[in-house]
């Protein structure tokens, strides 16, 4: 009913030091968290239609909000990297879905929707939201890859690559 992907993040979600909880509400709200996550990286891969790797920008010609964007990534990458290391999976899948719905979606995102959506395609400022909507969307979406490893592999498949990425984000 729930499918595989929402069952791996079920099991990636529960705290298993403590009781673990299964019910159809519980499904149901894990499934509410599962399509945020899903428009998060939607909302990236709309918005990098028309970028390539070519077109980035460089982190000292970047807009400052973006910069400040992508520190606190960077932040959370370091804080999932040592979560993962110590097999505390449920603190990886709230502090990704915590990023994606209120970091980018509740503040980052409506902030750029007007660069991103009015501003002349090759605009320096318009491309500085790209680079960081790529590089954050990247980072987001190989730290998701073991939780929902079919969605991860179906959005990289239409991701921007540079040359020599790997065929599967599992690689």
């Amino acid at each position: 009913k729930w499918g595989a992907d929402l069952l791996r993040l079920w099991v990636a979600s529960q705290d298993y030091t403590a009781d673990v909880r299964m019910s159809e509400n519980v499904m149901t709200q894990l499934s509410e968290a599962y399509r945020k996550l899903r428009n998060t990286f939607r909302f990236a891969l709309g918005n990098l239609a028309d970028f390539d790797t070519s077109d980035a920008v460089l982190d000292a010609e970047m807009e400052e909000l973006d910069r400040w964007m992508l520190a606190r990534a960077a932040e959370l990458v370091r804080d999932c990297r040592r979560w993962y290391e110590a097999f505390e999976f449920h603190r990886v899948f709230h502090a990704l879905h915590d990023f994606a719905v209120v970091d980018l979606s509740a503040f980052y995102f409506d902030v750029l929707k007007d660069r991103l959506y009015t501003y002349a395609p090759r605009n320096r400022a318009r491309r500085s939201a790209q680079t960081a909507v790529y590089r954050i969307a990247s980072a987001l979406l190989r730290l998701a890859a073991p939780l929902i490893a079919f969605t991860a592999e179906e959005i990289w498949k239409h991701f921007p690559r540079r040359a020599g990425d790997p065929e599967s984000v599992h690689l």
